[in-house]
């Protein structure tokens, strides 16, 4: 095994003269307005880092899809250890036109627009630190990049398919940093919660209300006695339920043969959503009147970013290294919302998410990045990746 010795410093200064050239690229990808559902925009943002990533000589390869915009996956020449891979995806969702004429605002050290924090400054993030290793000849490790298209929709466009990009790109690797939104105070997200809609649709009989109810079956009244069902359901300490949305009838004075019910479900781990999905089925199962039937589908579903063997070691070395380069040690985050990160740790592999550039407000027109922070993060990855000992 071949040791490589680097220069710590040398590396950072690199990483800062860079900041100029990597904001600009982070610029024209804002500027690149690309929500989930705009496939063509989406697409445009992935041919525009092809090419970018092709003149950095890097092997790429874009997965397409039929509904939703190519995923990215591109990578460095093969390490002699496993590789680590680099996440971030390329959707927003913010519509066009949103942040109004000027898309990408400077003011002191916060960037506004459409995606600059969550994700396309992670995206840069990923990009800077694939470019400074590879400016200092590292080689021990291949490096992968792995882009989401339509990460905001739990791949819902993709049918899954960006998903199994995910899975496909990341085998095999040591580890992982998901170049999400990053926290303002620098903590590190360990462990996140996952999150899902179903829908529930019950079927009743229709019948005139005044002249033969007798003939009607209630889907709006089956429909109310499985709300409170599914509200008790709901434990802090295993999955929340929440009826967010129901919609039934057609007039007052039918009984209504149709209600549906969209459910918001959160998770702590992948054996609680099994487990929800269970007792969920279990109540459209239970039906007051025989006439009344429920169906269960699953809409959407983000799989919960639970711990694995390596998750504390790489949380360390994250924190180690952080606190070289004179940054406060960040403390590790058990964070409600969903990220693709769960996708890597159920390979196995042991991934800290929300890296990339820090910021807040991320899905509103407030949205912002703090400008500094590009070279700051990733300054703290490159120098994780280089601590890792030969045995992760």
């Amino acid at each position: 095994m071949q040791n490589q010795q680097f220069d710590i410093q040398k590396i950072c200064d690199y990483i800062d003269s860079r900041e100029q050239s990597m904001t600009k690229l982070w610029e024209q990808m804002v500027r690149i307005e690309s929500p989930s559902a705009e496939k063509a925009e989406v697409n445009r943002l992935a041919a525009h880092l092809d090419t970018y990533l092709d003149a950095m000589g890097l092997w790429r390869k874009k997965v397409a899809f039929e509904a939703a915009g190519s995923s990215l996956v591109a990578q460095t020449e093969e390490g002699e250890l496993p590789p680590v891979a680099l996440m971030a995806h390329m959707d927003t969702v913010h519509p066009i036109g949103r942040f109004g004429d000027d898309a990408f605002r400077r003011d002191g050290d916060k960037i506004y627009g459409p995606g600059v924090y969550d994700c396309k400054g992670g995206i840069a993030v990923a990009i800077l630190v694939i470019a400074a290793l590879q400016h200092f000849g590292y080689r021990k490790r291949q490096l992968r990049l792995i882009l989401s298209g339509d990460e905001e929709v739990a791949h819902s466009l993709s049918k899954g398919g960006g998903c199994q990009v995910y899975a496909d790109a990341a085998a095999g690797c040591a580890a992982a940093f998901n170049c999400e939104s990053g926290l303002l105070n620098g903590d590190v997200v360990y462990r996140r919660k996952g999150g899902g809609i179903v829908g529930i649709t019950v079927h009743g009989v229709s019948a005139h209300a005044g002249k033969e109810p007798e003939k009607g079956a209630s889907a709006i009244r089956e429909a109310a006695r499985k709300i409170l069902k599914i509200e008790e359901l709901s434990d802090t300490n295993r999955a929340l339920f929440n009826c967010g949305i129901v919609k039934g009838g057609t007039t007052s004075n039918a009984i209504p043969d149709r209600c549906d019910i969209a459910v918001g479900i959160r998770f702590p781990t992948n054996q609680d959503l099994e487990d929800a999905l269970k007792r969920l089925q279990e109540i459209c199962d239970d039906n007051a009147d025989p006439r009344v039937h429920a169906e269960l589908e699953i809409k959407t579903v983000f799989k919960a970013m639970e711990p694995v063997a390596g998750t504390e070691r790489l949380l360390h070395l994250y924190q180690d290294a952080c606190a070289e380069l004179g940054f406060p040690r960040p403390q590790p985050v058990y964070s409600g919302g969903c990220s693709d990160a769960a996708y890597i740790t159920m390979l196995g592999i042991p991934v800290l998410c929300g890296v990339g550039v820090r910021g807040d407000a991320s899905h509103t027109v407030n949205e912002y990045a703090v400008a500094s922070s590009l070279t700051e993060q990733a300054k703290k990855i490159v120098l994780t990746i280089l601590s890792m000992p030969d045995d992760f």
